[in-house]
């Protein structure tokens, strides 16, 4: 190979030498020249960059058109060949295209050395090439390396970065939208490395104060009932295989002063060289909502427990697929077996009686092959005692219409079906003392309407025949027997009034009632109009309000305003005018009234007045009630008892209010 020096543009003058001194001076100046390029080019040789020297071509103008290659290392050789004296747009011409020639003329002409990476692909390359450029005389020189390999492994390494970036970011994302309440804790300390906020605010938890404070202080919020369990879950870790998951139900206190349940799933994250767990990561659920459920589902348990026992009854169910059949416990009291004991359909052919082998047969058929609905009663023998029971079943099926279970439930009636006997028995005794109080009440109304006239028409001739004698013979009769046929005259008067009101009273019970929407006040002007006579005499005032339209008998209706103003007027105050107010009261304005039946809405219409009034309300509406004998106005005690009767009939009541010498008031209270 040719050797060159660096300069390799400037050529050596020749010199005349005079002296054989000058010459042996000279040559040793040129061997140790060349010792010097050999060891120059050692060095070069040993880089593992590849080295390359140029300078430059010009046209006449002084700008640079191209570059020759001056010197290559052993590198560059194995690299491209050595191309010493060669040009460098005749082999390389990409370094145009690329825009490297124009670097490499910038570097050569200020002096400015530049460094950089970049991907090479002419000339049957294919690599990533890291370059220094340093100007040298006229020329550079191009120190590098082929760098494909490190750029390889670093946009593996970049992409692996990417991967775990958007990895980290999704499970980050996931973290943060999960509602459980997730964090990775170091161990034995329990510092909180890192947890997903959001969740811990929806059970109403503070993460930011949990992260700050320590195990200590975190255990104070647990419930006390709950701190052993939870310190025996916190020391589990230390021997807690690494696919081991530890869990724990607790309480703990929340911001709003409030208990609520946490489940806690926790499992090592990471130990240290000698095996120590150094940080765990912990799962927590809020199962407050599940705890209530379950509270809720044990307490509907309880009760049907107990409603199975109140009532007699059990249930089952029937798997149609594994052919298992689950008692209650009602169903283990019915058969008085022990509870847990295994059972099969065919229990109820064990326990029929003869007569009813049939009903078992198709009962055990509908739960075991056909799947139908039924309901049957059996009585079963049990324990020597003979039982009825009332079997309902149901097949559950699934969205596709097929049936997966069975679903039952037996009653015992024993007792109720001999109740039934009994009430069949009282019923059949009702019914024939009905139809014999019938036939009295026939013969009674038959023989009241006789009586009634015949007694009606007696009274009557033995009025006239007395008032006969007095007006015939009042001569020849003393002071004392005038008065005597005067009191027997006034005697059957009441006793023709008694009668009347005995009669009225019993033709309520043939009347039938008509309801219809009615207006009161209508009514009322109507009575009033017929009564004016008595009404004038007695020189009473009515005051009649606003009334609504209420649903009665107007008949009915008609006659018991008419007894409750006759009641008033009959005992008015002596000396004292009766004034009689009719209005709608509310249920609001009564003092101590109670609804005879919930939920029933009533009109009630009141006639108060401010006559004699009376003290005992509670007995003024039975039969032949009537006020003590100072009251100078005396009636047949019916009156009242007529309008009880009536209101009865409308399916209402009537109730008083009184005060001896304060007046009175009657409600009668409508149904709507």
């Amino acid at each position: 190979m040719r050797k060159k020096t660096l300069v390799s543009d400037k050529k050596s003058g020749a010199r005349s030498i005079d002296s054989s001194a000058k010459i042996t001076k000279n040559k040793k100046a040129e061997d140790e020249l060349l010792n010097n390029e050999e060891l120059l080019k050692k060095t070069l040789d040993s880089s593992f960059a590849y080295i390359q020297v140029f300078k430059t071509v010009r046209d006449k103008h002084r700008k640079i058109i191209d570059f020759i290659w001056v010197l290559n290392n052993r590198k560059t050789i194995e690299f491209q060949g050595d191309r010493v004296g060669e040009s460098l747009l005749r082999f390389n011409p990409g370094v145009v295209e690329t825009g490297l020639f124009d670097r490499f003329v910038q570097v050569t002409e200020t002096g400015v050395s530049h460094t950089l990476e970049f991907y090479y692909d002419h000339e049957g390359f294919d690599d990533w090439l890291h370059q220094t450029i340093v100007k040298l005389n006229d020329g550079f020189i191009l120190t590098g390396e082929i760098i494909t390999e490190r750029k390889k492994i670093e946009q593996e390494v970049y992409q692996r970065t990417v991967e775990l970036k958007e990895s980290r970011d999704l499970l980050q994302s996931i973290a943060e939208a999960i509602p459980d309440m997730v964090s990775v804790q170091e161990y034995p300390s329990r510092k909180i490395i890192y947890f997903n906020r959001e969740p811990y605010g929806i059970s109403g938890l503070n993460a930011d104060e949990l992260a700050k404070k320590t195990l200590e202080e975190r255990h104070k919020l647990v419930h006390p009932e709950d701190i052993g369990d939870m310190q025996k879950y916190s020391d589990s870790f230390k021997t807690l295989p690494n696919d081991n998951i530890t869990t724990i139900e607790y309480r703990v206190l929340n911001r709003l002063n409030e208990w609520i349940w946490l489940r806690a799933r926790g499992k090592v994250f990471d130990r240290d060289e000698k095996g120590n767990v150094t940080s765990i990561v912990v799962v927590v659920q809020n199962i407050n909502a599940q705890k209530k459920d379950e509270e809720e589902i044990a307490i509907q348990h309880n009760i049907l427990k107990q409603a199975e026992e109140l009532a007699g009854i059990g249930s089952w169910e029937y798997n149609i697929k594994t052919k298992e059949f689950f008692w209650s416990d009602g169903m283990y009291t019915l058969f008085n077996m022990i509870k847990g004991r295994q059972v099969t359909p065919a229990i109820f052919l064990d326990h029929a009686i003869e007569k009813d082998l049939g009903v078992a047969e198709k009962i055990v058929n509908n739960i075991e092959r056909s799947f139908q609905p039924l309901e049957e009663t059996i009585y079963l023998k049990i324990d020597g005692e003979i039982k009825a029971l009332k079997i309902k079943a149901t097949p559950l099926k699934n969205n596709k219409g097929e049936p997966e279970k069975m679903l039952g439930v037996n009653m015992d009636i024993t007792a109720s079906l001999e109740s039934e006997k009994k009430i069949m028995g009282l019923n059949e005794s009702l019914l024939f003392m009905n139809q014999q109080l019938n036939s009295l009440n026939s013969e009674l109304r038959s023989f009241n309407s006789i009586t009634a006239n015949n007694y009606n028409e007696t009274l009557r001739h033995v009025y006239i025949n007395l008032e006969t004698i007095i007006t015939s013979d009042a001569r020849h009769l003393s002071d004392t027997s005038r008065a005597n046929i005067r009191r027997a005259q006034s005697a059957v008067q009441k006793m023709k009034l008694l009668t009347n009101d005995i009669t009225n009273y019993l033709e309520l019970y043939d009347a039938r009632i008509k309801k219809e929407l009615i207006s009161p006040k209508i009514i009322l002007q109507a009575i009033i109009r017929l009564t004016k006579v008595k009404i004038e005499e007695a020189n009473a005032k009515i005051e009649i309000e606003e009334l609504p339209v209420i649903s009665a008998d107007p008949v009915l209706f008609s006659r018991l305003l008419t007894n409750l103003i006759d009641n008033s007027i009959k005992f008015r105050k002596p000396n004292e005018d009766p004034v009689i107010k009719i209005k709608n009261t509310k249920i609001t304005e009564l003092e101590d009234v109670l609804v005879p039946i919930a939920g029933i809405t009533y009109t009630i219409i009141t006639v108060t007045d401010n006559c004699i009034g009376f003290e005992n309300t509670d007995v003024v509406f039975e039969l032949f009630t009537q006020l003590p004998d100072e009251v100078k106005h005396k009636g047949s005690g019916m009156g009242l008892s007529i309008c009880k009767k009536i209101m009865e009939m409308h399916g209402g009541y009537i109730t008083a209010e009184a005060e001896p010498g304060k007046g009175a008031s009657f409600h009668c209270f409508f149904p709507e």
